[in-house]
């Protein structure tokens, strides 16, 4: 869980401040987003390794290593600042974007090493970290930008510190882990060495779920970054001032987190089922509240009830996924399913601008609509197990 504080306090930093950097330094203002983009971009490229090198070495070997590369990629914005070179602060932003490919095994991690019965609390009660992020990290980009003579390196160096931070914590969890590796319901594995063989698509007796995990965490990732990407833009578009623009994200982030405190228990209750549909309700909710009008209670509960609806469709995809395989057997269907939701974050993200432009706030919502919908639709489908 601080594990996960602490990659989504990072996250926001970056959020908060890469766009402003790149803007100052970019040749030219069509590139002032690219640095932002490199570390969604490599997140996306590196998810699926990610997930395979899990699968060969383990969780925490291959986490050490991206957070010692997140360390590294700020350190090198830092320099990239000082020296204001454009290009180093791509450089640096695409390492931090490797570093971002780990955090969403954070969650898989915490369930693979729980014990059975407590994997669907282990997701929630870990996303629950990211709380704590919605408010630190934008007040640490925000109160160290100016504390070093060249503005934002403090920041940048803030980023260091806190992928640092998670290296003791990584490594104190590094024996358990090879000790829950040792042990296998396929049978023992060495040691230290691999561990059993991941469970491939074809050895899954259920697969629809693996595709249910599939569809709810890719339609969670994509509406809630479009949202959110367009939110802001859509908010100043309609006179609303940028406090208000920050106020709707901030809590659009609460909404994403503040759930988690609860929502495993939710889905002990109720079932995957239940809380992926009630994630696609909350979905639909806020596109309705969004096409409802352009005022300001319309972004604010737009953006608040997209964000709970991701957190409960996060939560019940992740939950659909790791039923799929038994512990420690997960790399290859997590690298899918991780590989799958960046990338359609990463179009999401990058379509934003467009598609505001071609259907404006209020079509954009339709389309959320259509879309959550559909989702609900596929879940209503599915069979009980």
């Amino acid at each position: 869980m601080v594990c996960q504080a602490l990659y989504y306090a990072t996250v926001s930093v970056d959020l908060t401040l890469t766009a402003l950097v790149g803007l100052a330094l970019a040749p030219t203002p069509v590139l002032a987003t690219l640095p932002l983009a490199m570390i969604t971009l490599m997140g996306a490229i590196c998810s699926v390794l990610t997930g395979l090198a899990c699968a060969r070495f383990g969780y925490t070997p291959v986490m050490v290593v991206g957070a010692i590369l997140g360390a590294l990629g700020a350190a090198v914005s830092t320099l990239a600042v000082v020296g204001h070179s454009f290009p180093a602060l791509c450089v640096g932003t695409g390492i931090v974007g490797v570093y971002r490919a780990t955090g969403g095994y954070i969650r898989l991690m915490g369930a693979d090493l729980t014990s059975p019965g407590q994997r669907d609390r282990a997701l929630s009660m870990i996303l629950a970290g990211g709380l704590v992020a919605a408010f630190v990290g934008p007040w640490l980009a925000t109160s160290t930008m100016d504390v070093l003579p060249e503005m934002y390196a403090g920041s940048y160096l803030v980023v260091v510190a806190l992928c640092l931070l998670t290296l003791p914590i990584l490594l104190a969890l590094l024996r358990p882990e090879r000790r829950h590796r040792s042990v296998s319901e396929s049978g023992p594995a060495r040691v230290g060495g691999p561990g059993p063989d991941p469970v491939r698509w074809r050895d899954l007796e259920q697969p629809r779920n693996f595709v249910t995990a599939l569809v709810t965490l890719a339609v969670a990732g994509a509406v809630m970054t479009m949202v959110m990407a367009i939110g802001p833009i859509g908010s100043e578009h309609a006179g609303h001032s940028v406090t208000m623009g920050t106020t709707i994200i901030q809590w659009h982030m609460v909404g994403m987190f503040a759930p988690s405190l609860f929502s495993g228990l939710l889905l002990e209750k109720f079932g995957r089922k239940a809380i992926a549909l009630s994630g696609a309700a909350l979905l639909a909710s806020g596109a309705i509240a969004g096409v409802a009008g352009g005022d300001f209670l319309n972004f604010l509960l737009a953006l608040v009830l997209n964000g709970l609806g991701w957190n409960f469709l996060y939560v019940a995809g992740s939950s659909y996924l790791v039923i799929c395989y038994p512990p420690g057997r997960g790399g290859r269907l997590q690298a899918v399913a991780e590989g799958i939701g960046s990338v359609t974050a990463v179009i999401a993200s990058f379509s934003a601008s467009a598609i505001f432009l071609g259907m404006g706030w209020q079509g954009t919502n339709i389309g959320a609509l259509v879309v959550s919908g559909g989702l609900g639709i596929w879940i209503l489908a599915g069979r009980r197990r």
